[in-house]
């Protein structure tokens, strides 16, 4: 790496933004040395993504779409990058076996993160979207235990109503619900019939 340095070597100050979000995507790099954070705009705040060390990517997607940056990235410590433009980019994947491999790499890793975070974020979605529609429904349809401390809602014909509405199967409905009831949100309760209520506490 000590000929990519020196060819393509900048030193970043800890503390300096090598690129913000939204900024045009003109460069990828490579860290030599330091270690930098990539951050994402969350409304007013900023939401740390990770922290990326020697040897590690950043900002590798302008050599691969020329789309704007997606995040910032900061120098926490002093920094050595390795700065490519596409063309750089592209010599050097023919030329150098060890940094070709390393692309490969950093590609492969990053699809991986990226499966798990959509997985994440898929199943998240799914406990929000079911538990706004059993708040709603504990409003139009629930109704007071004896104790006044907890609001009812029938299982079996919310799962029904579920269904209709979500479009989904009864197994993915259940197994939300018991995720629910797991995060301690919601409790199922049994009458002296047998028959099963979702229940929200409410004092």
């Amino acid at each position: 790496m000590s000929k990519l340095v020196k060819y393509f070597g900048v030193n970043i100050k800890k503390g300096d933004y090598i690129f913000r979000e939204g900024d045009p995507a003109d460069f990828m790099y490579m860290i030599h040395k330091g270690r930098v954070q990539i951050s994402k705009g969350i409304g007013t705040f900023d939401e740390k993504i990770r922290i990326l060390g020697e040897g590690e990517f950043i900002g590798e997607m302008a050599v691969i779409n020329s789309m704007p940056r997606s995040a910032n990235a900061l120098a926490v410590e002093d920094c050595v990058l390795i700065k490519m433009d596409r063309e750089s980019f592209d010599k050097t994947v023919q030329k150098n076996h060890e940094f070709s491999v390393s692309v490969i790499q950093l590609l492969s890793d990053r699809l991986r993160e990226t499966d798990e975070m959509l997985m994440v974020y898929a199943k998240n979605d799914r406990v929000q979207r079911l538990y706004s529609m059993v708040l709603a429904e504990m409003i139009t349809e629930g109704k007071r235990d004896g104790s006044g401390q907890w609001c009812l809602l029938n299982r079996d014909a919310f799962v029904r109503r579920a269904m209709e509405r979500l479009k989904w199967e009864r197994n993915s409905i259940l197994s939300v619900l018991a995720e629910l009831v797991a995060m301690e949100r919601l409790r199922v309760k049994k009458d002296r019939g047998g028959s099963e209520w979702i229940a929200f506490k409410i004092d």
